[in-house]
């Protein structure tokens, strides 16, 4: 009895010394993360990778279920979910809302660059220089653009003649303005939808990237590219977080998704490089046929879509935003750049 009673007396002096046990704080922070990408998009994959690494590299702190195809907030409504907090992410194309996103429509005109690499690190590039205030309300983990959408269609083209009163898909926005002053006729159709469209003669082309025709099939119906960089319209997009979640993390858990952001623009902008890549060998190996515009044709491309530099200018700056400033950033960064993307030329003029 003496030995018991020597132990407890022991175990009560060693909890006064220690103090009581401190409670673990196991909580763990659950975020849903919308994107407009389709479930079986290589896109979607890698948004699903960063979603893991997160709950990684946070040691379990972080959980991220992400949803694909637009079935927690459709494309259009992504950036807004993310504002509201229905989404505490959000992946989404900014076309799908002509306006919304005024200064940074600067990286829509076609600036010459082939390649969503180098689209993605200008959008970025551009972002940290001008921080637009279209961006206030939410974190913006970071912007990344696709290859420059191209011109598809169910029949040659070779000049502007041939594209002249054709029916073209697009996303609205400028590429739609880029379409008409090239002679086309924009018709703003969901990408859902578009298959049909195509099929049924409804439109007979789109401005989209190259792995369109594998990813959703449009290569089924339509047999000719026209490579043409006055045509290529870039098409940006966001991935943002709900600003009130992300002042509630930590330090160190924002410096991990601060982290991850420049990586993962990197690995997706690359990724979607490789799916342009192959879904170009797949087709032509299918009989696609890519049209280049001999030089003298590429010039009148450019002639026709110029005036839309000076109408963005103008339009722009009439909304106090610094569209000359933006527009000229784009131009010497692409001139600064060219070496390494293989682009070619702008036709902004200086």
């Amino acid at each position: 009895m003496d030995c018991m009673k020597s132990i407890l007396s022991g175990l009560l002096c060693l909890t006064l010394l220690v103090g009581p046990a401190l409670p673990v704080d196991r909580t763990v922070i659950k975020l849903e993360f919308s994107s407009f990408t389709p479930s079986h998009d290589k896109l979607s994959v890698m948004l699903e990778e960063w979603c893991r690494e997160l709950d990684r590299r946070s040691n379990g702190r972080i959980r991220a279920s992400f949803y694909p195809g637009g079935i927690l907030t459709p494309a259009a409504q992504t950036y807004d979910s993310v504002i509201t907090g229905i989404a505490d992410i959000g992946f989404g194309p900014m076309g799908v809302t002509p306006g919304r996103f005024p200064l940074t429509e600067v990286i829509e005109q076609p600036l010459g660059i082939e390649s969503a690499v180098m689209m993605t690190r200008l959008s970025n590039a551009f972002f940290r220089a001008f921080r637009p205030r279209e961006f206030d309300q939410v974190k913006v983990l970071f912007l990344l653009t696709a290859s420059p959408g191209l011109l598809h269609t169910r029949r040659p083209v070779r000049r502007l003649e041939d594209l002249s009163g054709m029916k073209v898909r697009c996303l609205g926005g400028n590429a739609a303005k880029v379409l008409k002053a090239l002679g086309a006729v924009p018709i703003v159709i969901p990408t859902g939808d578009t298959y049909d469209a195509l099929r049924k003669g409804i439109v007979d082309g789109v401005v989209a990237a190259w792995d369109s025709l594998e990813t959703l099939k449009w290569g089924e119906v339509l047999q000719y590219t026209t490579v043409s960089c006055y045509a290529a319209v870039g098409s940006p997009g966001f991935a943002v977080m709900n600003k009130a979640r992300w002042n509630s993390l930590s330090p160190d858990l924002q410096e991990i998704i601060d982290g991850m952001s420049d990586e993962y623009a990197e690995k997706l902008s690359r990724l979607w490089d490789e799916k342009d890549q192959n879904t170009k060998r797949k087709w032509k190996a299918k009989n696609h046929i890519s049209i280049f515009l001999s030089p003298e044709e590429e010039k009148r491309w450019g002639n026709a879509v110029l005036p839309l530099y000076e109408g963005f200018v103008k339009e722009k700056a009439a909304r106090g935003l610094a569209a000359e400033e933006a527009l000229q950033f784009c131009k010497e960064w692409v001139n600064r750049n060219a070496r390494l993307s293989g682009s070619v030329r702008t036709g902004i003029k200086k």
